[in-house]
């Protein structure tokens, strides 16, 4: 039996209601898939530190509070569609029907289409780990017997003839890393340019990308509960080495709490420059902290509803939004710290 409406206990909804819409997990189903999210710290984490410099972990906290606000927004936005799944694109198409038919199938597909780089990105960066960890590529120094023996072998002394001894030893240090690269690394079946505007190579990072594509793609197609039981062991994966790396730190003395000032922009000063940079960087870290939407996507696939409509902005499913915004605001924290 499916129970519409709000009562004054929890209502609890069948698997499946008229219409097709499964009810299969709770808020710690959501929360586990939400749980991914800090994961994108890993994309923007270096264009912060190199906008913001020594603001970055004030750059984290405000954004962070500003996506933590966002989300009662949301929060009453998803009491309104008991029946709809989809978070904030389907929202928004919802308000856009009354006024165009066209504009609000749009928005939905605007909406996921600004995110499908999510895919491609992760992908490419989840690729780029395990080329690493499978085929590293080595490191010389100029004092590296490698780069030496370069140096004294006659077949290079012509190569290095009227250089100086440290163009010399740049010259050897990038001969030798080429030579004792794996072949892995450098294998390319096909490169091309794409209208001019990036140069496309398809190769050892392309085919691994593209099996963790089609590795997420099996495991969602088995539904959103199978989804959430795989995601909860990624994300222990994903969340505990980032809180060890965020907080640990504060506890051991790794902390050089100098850093932290002067509190002024890389620029040295708070003049149209700083706040530009400032200002930059909030708009780069919104790129990963106002993505709350993970859980409120499937705020109405939840067995039991809340009951009232407002009840969601006090339910645990939101605290999956506050802790997921938290973790990168505690690694980026600690990578300031201690450059």
């Amino acid at each position: 039996m499916t129970t519409t409406g709000y009562t004054g206990e929890s209502a609890v909804s069948s698997v499946q209601e008229e219409g097709g819409l499964h009810r299969a997990i709770d808020w710690k189903g959501a929360f586990w898939i939400a749980s991914g999210v800090p994961a994108l710290v890993l994309i923007s984490i270096g264009g912060i530190g190199a906008t913001a410099g020594k603001l970055a972990f004030l750059v984290w906290t405000i954004s962070v509070l500003i996506g933590f606000s966002q989300s009662y927004s949301y929060a009453e936005i998803a009491g309104l569609f008991k029946n709809k799944s989809g978070g904030a694109a389907v929202y928004g198409a919802a308000a856009w029907l009354r006024y165009s038919k066209l504009v609000a199938p749009l928005s939905v597909w605007c909406n996921w289409y600004a995110w499908t780089p999510v895919l491609s990105l992760g992908c490419a960066i989840a690729a780029g780990y395990i080329l690493n960890a499978i085929a590293p590529i080595p490191t010389f120094g100029a004092e590296s017997p490698e780069v030496l023996a370069w140096l004294q072998d006659a077949a290079n002394t012509a190569a290095i003839a009227g250089k100086s001894a440290q163009d010399a030893t740049t010259m050897a240090i990038a001969a030798v890393t080429e030579a004792a690269t794996p072949a892995l690394r450098t294998m390319t079946l096909a490169s091309f340019s794409f209208l001019g505007l990036a140069q496309i190579e398809i190769g050892p990072t392309f085919f691994i990308g593209a099996i963790l594509m089609l590795a997420a793609f099996a495991i969602q197609h088995r539904g959103v509960l199978g989804t959430a039981k795989v995601q909860m062991w990624i994300g222990l994966l994903v969340i505990i080495p980032m809180l060890i790396v965020g907080v640990v730190p504060f506890f051991n003395g790794g902390v050089n709490y100098a850093n932290y000032t002067p509190l002024v922009p890389p620029n040295g000063e708070w003049n149209i420059g700083g706040w530009t940079l400032f200002l930059g960087a909030l708009f780069i870290a919104g790129w990963s902290t106002y993505a709350f939407e993970t859980a409120v996507c499937y705020t109405r696939e939840f067995r039991t509803r809340p009951r009232t409509p407002r009840e969601p902005l006090s339910t645990p499913d939101f605290f999956v939004s506050f802790s997921t915004r938290s973790s990168p605001l505690h690694s980026k924290a600690i990578s300031v710290s201690t450059a």
